[in-house]
């Protein structure tokens, strides 16, 4: 099964003020990508898939505005993933939409569906 059958639901969700509309945060997105602000989907779930295993359920993309790492630049955006465990675990992962850096993992599990 490739990592796109994997995929359920892909939501590109952005914090922002005002009513967006869908159209807005596609181009955002796009817009990101090609400013190098973030990485294509196909790297995160690249990414995800080489320290997790698991069935990725849902992948949000958030502009973020807090200050995760602390070093006073924001957090800029942020990719927010569930995934389903072979214990049938939930875990949720919090990636650097542009290093991939792992910023937080959270959920019963997490040790044993990483990959060694």
């Amino acid at each position: 099964m490739t990592r796109f059958a994997k995929l359920a639901v892909v939501g590109f969700l952005f914090l922002a003020p005002g009513a967006a509309t869908a159209d807005d945060d596609d181009e955002r997105a796009r817009a990101a990508i090609r400013a190098g602000d973030i990485v294509p989907l196909v790297q995160v779930l690249t990414k995800v898939e080489s320290l997790y295993e698991g069935d990725i359920l849902e992948v949000e993309l958030e502009d973020e505005d807090d200050d995760r790492r602390g070093d006073g630049k924001g957090a800029g955006f942020v990719y927010e993933i569930k995934l389903l465990t072979p214990r049938g675990n939930v875990l949720k992962l919090e990636l650097d939409a542009k290093t991939l850096e792992v910023l937080k993992v959270k959920g019963r599990g997490a040790e044993g569906a990483r990959r060694r």
